[in-house]
């Protein structure tokens, strides 16, 4: 157990070859298309939608990981369980699941903390919820996190439900990792493996059965393994830009403005000091432009104040 504890730790903070130069928003844009930055939603942190009952982090690491479900009577197909108050589920048959549900639905699983436990859960806040959302994992929230970054996602929900298929069926119940929701287009559904998970031989045979239920649901269906690294610790990086609303929307237009061509963040932070905007914080609004893809920049090279960053979205 140790010399296979002390392997995977030589390979964390290594980029996977696998992820390099591939784009890992491309899920998301084939499913919802690019969309507008101009319509994405974007919540400042606010209490306004926290709710206790959607936040579980702390449950005794005993007992059932699923909130309680009713399979459905042999020789009938599989239904979907959702929950409208953390605490009970009600189901129905695949086609006639509300994708509305999506956007007020509690999660279906219990996130518990033990102490061997590979993956440990966390809550990841975001700013198109405008709330935390629960995640079985750190790889979970960097999808979350990627999502909240997509301008076509309009909505994000961690283990929105659970699939039941009825006894003797090959598989018993499945609940997907992850639901992203958009304007004009079903939802999204994700489930999160790295990629040794996503080839082990047990899920080879469930993940078809998972994606054949969720069609018939009318959504989409994806099975989501890593990105690169550097574009995941820039996601983090800008995700963490905050600076009064108030500065931003007197700023803004003007940063956007002066990137006249591409050119150093640290050049246009100069350019924004010289019209009266002091550097420092200067160097943050660009992080939040590029945040908000009103700027854009290499993400697959770790950022710093040398990238070059030029106009993106409006």
């Amino acid at each position: 157990m140790l010399l296979a504890r002390t392997a995977e730790q030589q390979l964390v903070g290594r980029d996977d070859p696998e992820f390099q130069g591939v784009d890992p928003l491309s899920p998301l844009t084939g499913w919802f298309g690019s969309g507008a930055a101009s319509t994405k939603p974007f919540f400042d942190p606010t209490p306004d939608g926290f709710d206790a009952r959607r936040i579980r982090m702390f449950r005794p690491s005993h007992g059932s990981r699923r909130l309680p479900v009713v399979k459905p009577a042999r020789g009938d197909g599989p239904v979907v369980a959702y929950s409208m108050d953390g605490v009970l589920t009600r189901s129905c048959r695949l086609d006639e699941f509300d994708f509305e549900l999506l956007r007020t639905a509690f999660p279906t699983r219990e996130f518990f903390r033990r102490l061997e436990q590979a993956n440990k859960p966390v809550a990841a806040w975001l700013y198109t919820t405008g709330h935390h959302v629960n995640t079985e994992s750190h790889h979970e929230r960097t999808l979350m996190t990627l999502g909240d970054h997509h301008p076509a996602v309009h909505h994000i929900a961690g283990q929105p439900f659970t699939l039941v298929w009825p006894d003797g069926s090959p598989i018993k119940s499945h609940t997907p990792d992850v639901a992203f929701t958009g304007t004009g287009t079903p939802p999204l559904i994700v489930d999160v493996k790295t990629p040794k998970e996503s080839r082990k031989p047990a899920w080879v045979e469930r993940a078809p059965l998972v994606a054949e239920a969720v069609a018939r649901m009318g959504m989409g269906y994806v099975v989501w393994t890593g990105m690169s690294r550097p574009f995941r610790l820039n996601l983090e990086n800008f995700t963490d830009a905050r600076l009064p609303d108030a500065s931003y929307k007197r700023w803004s237009d003007i940063a956007v403005q002066l990137c006249s061509a591409p050119m150093t963040a640290s050049e246009l932070a100069d350019r924004l000091d010289e019209a009266g905007y002091q550097r420092g914080w200067a160097l943050t609004l660009i992080r939040r432009l590029l945040w908000r893809r009103r700027l854009h920049t290499n993400m697959f090279a770790v950022y710093d104040s040398r990238s070059i960053v030029e106009r993106g979205d409006v």
